[in-house]
């Protein structure tokens, strides 16, 4: 069996309460079950098990899912992994994967592997090596972390590897589809790595899919190339290192980020084994949604230069749509982790780590010192860290980073607020994109009854299909909201809608599964709601194009517009 059909057999054969009760002491509580999140310290129990549903949710960090997530963030796999797992637990015999694509797909990490043992032969050849190995030496790496990580070097030539894997047996064709080799204009193929040092990328289960080369030349640009993403590999998707921290993430409970191959070399070979790195690149969802299937809290170690403190500053709305608790930690100017480590040391880089300041002080800081501690410079400052304390979910830790901005600068707290109302109407435009992670400053009568009215389809499917004839997707304004509504157009069962829907709009419906109902359903009440929040907003937006008309002197307009505004009025 495969496919579809077995992950629901799986499901439906997994009890999800029995699954949890091996890590979490639960105790029933009307008809579901509640415990200790398993996922973070907490002393009050918020986490719940709902049976029936086949779902969990923790109040606490927002982890949730069904049985195949929980076995995912417990043991740190992958779906595929998870599901295996689950289904030997649950007897299931699984389809193997057809001998074709199996022996396909094996060809292809054989011929990656081979290129990582040709790249080592390289680095240890007396002559051909000796000048990525004075490179390694300068740096500090010792032998024992050249062999962990299986570095390597891409000789200075046009077709060495090329030559070497078309000998043992694979086709250019082949290699030029994992980003080995590239094709010549006038026919042939030429190797991707030339004269640079090498550095093999894991999967996590430790098999080597793609390489980053580091320039031995100056003139060689860039000076960090990558592969590009192939069957084996999305640089997206991937944490460099992760193979080797994933024991260490779980012992800690933290992940230390890094940027680029020689700061993760260096935290490992001092001893910081639960550091991994994105590839140079921001960090991503998909990168993030990995890291918390082994952690719930990751610490940003990126270089203290402007374009290191924006990548900060991009990953909190990634890290807060996960669940993840972001923090980042200080480095002096012009240091990156690799340098610090060298001159300062294990000790001194663990007592930064211990440190690390929440990624909205960060980004504050860094913006006061930015700008001027004027009344204008004050101002840029708000503007620039209130989109990050707007991305935040928790309505606690929103109100304590609006506090200490207004504490920082020396302003009312009413008036940010103020700012971050404004901040969110401006968001919520119409032609405007959504900002990647809900703005949640305060629920709204608008936003509450939006809610109500998604858990009432949810909860029956007489009042999905009644609600469906009334409301529109622009009834929602707010766009997690909206896509969930739009995937109950299709099915009322919430596992298909969670399926449907994007990461962060299955944590809303986690939410509103687990969320508690009001006493009495009042759905005329909530759609009336709604409906007198759009005719406020209308009438607002009548009221400032009467202004602009007047202004032109457009007087037939004006007239137009009164009229519409007196018909909203009536």
């Amino acid at each position: 069996m495969a496919g579809q059909a077995a992950r629901e057999l799986v499901r439906a054969r997994t009890d999800i309460v029995d699954l949890v009760s091996a890590y979490v002491t639960l105790r029933k509580q009307g008809r579901r079950y509640v415990g200790l999140c398993p996922f973070h310290s907490e002393k009050t129990p918020s986490f719940t098990v709902d049976r029936e549903r086949g779902l969990f949710y923790c109040f606490g960090c927002g982890a949730g899912g069904d049985v195949f997530e929980f076995v995912m963030r417990v043991h740190g796999l992958s779906f595929p992994e998870a599901l295996r797992e689950l289904a030997r637990r649950a007897g299931i015999q699984l389809e193997e994967v057809p001998e074709h694509r199996k022996g396909e797909w094996e060809r292809w990490l054989r011929a990656a592997d081979g290129a990582v043992a040709f790249f080592e032969r390289s680095l240890a050849h007396p002559e051909t090596g000796r000048l990525a190995r004075e490179y390694l030496e300068r740096r500090g790496v010792d032998g024992a972390t050249i062999r962990r990580f299986r570095l390597g070097y891409a000789p200075d030539g046009w077709d060495f590897l090329l030559r070497h894997l078309t000998a043992q047996g694979y086709e250019p064709q082949l290699l030029e589809r994992l980003g080995f080799v590239h094709p010549r204009a006038e026919g042939g193929w030429y190797d991707a790595f030339r004269h640079r040092l090498m550095f093999p990328i894991f999967d996590p289960q430790g098999r080597p899919v793609a390489f980053g080369g580091r320039a031995l030349r100056e003139a060689d640009q860039p000076k960090y190339l990558n592969s590009r993403d192939s069957p084996l590999f999305s640089k997206a998707r991937t944490l460099y290192g992760l193979h080797l921290a994933r024991d260490a993430l779980h012992r800690s409970g933290r992940a230390v980020v890094v940027e680029g191959y020689m700061d993760l070399v260096a935290c490992h070979q001092y001893g910081i084994g639960e550091a991994v790195a994105t590839l140079g690149t921001a960090l991503t969802l998909e990168q993030a949604q990995l890291l918390r299937r082994h952690c719930p809290a990751a610490v940003l170690v990126y270089d203290s230069d402007e374009a290191g403190r924006r990548a900060v500053e991009r990953a909190l709305p990634v890290l807060e749509q996960v669940g993840l608790e972001g923090r980042a930690a200080v480095l002096p100017e012009g240091l990156d982790p690799d340098a610090f480590l060298r001159g300062y040391g294990r000790d001194e880089f663990l007592r930064r780590l211990d440190q690390a300041v929440s990624l909205v002080q960060f980004a504050l800081e860094a913006s006061v010192r930015r700008h001027p501690q004027t009344p204008e410079g004050k101002v840029r400052v708000v503007d620039e860290v209130l989109p990050l304390v707007a991305s935040i979910r928790h309505d606690v830790a929103r109100s304590e980073h609006i506090a200490q901005l207004s504490q920082r600068l020396g302003i009312p707290e009413d008036a940010v607020r103020a700012r971050l109302r404004a901040l969110r109407r401006r968001q919520a435009r119409p032609g405007q994109g959504p900002d990647p992670v809900r703005v949640a400053a305060e629920a709204s009568a608008q936003q509450l009854a939006e809610q109500h009215l998604l858990q009432r389809m949810l909860d029956e499917e007489e009042a999905r299909v009644r609600l469906l004839q009334i409301l529109r997707e622009e009834d929602f304004t707010d766009p997690l909201h909206r896509e969930v509504f739009t995937a109950l157009r299709h099915s009322g069962d919430v596992h298909v809608v969670r399926e449907a829907v994007s990461e962060a709009a299955r944590q809303v419906v986690h939410r509103l599964w687990f969320g508690p109902r009001p006493a009495r359903p009042d759905e005329d009440g909530w759609v009336a709601r709604i409906r007198a929040e759009q005719r406020r907003r209308r009438r607002a937006e009548l009221v400032a194009e009467i202004a602009r008309a007047e202004r032109a002197g457009e007087l037939d307009r004006v007239r137009a517009i009164q009229e519409e505004l007196k018909a909203l009025v009536e």
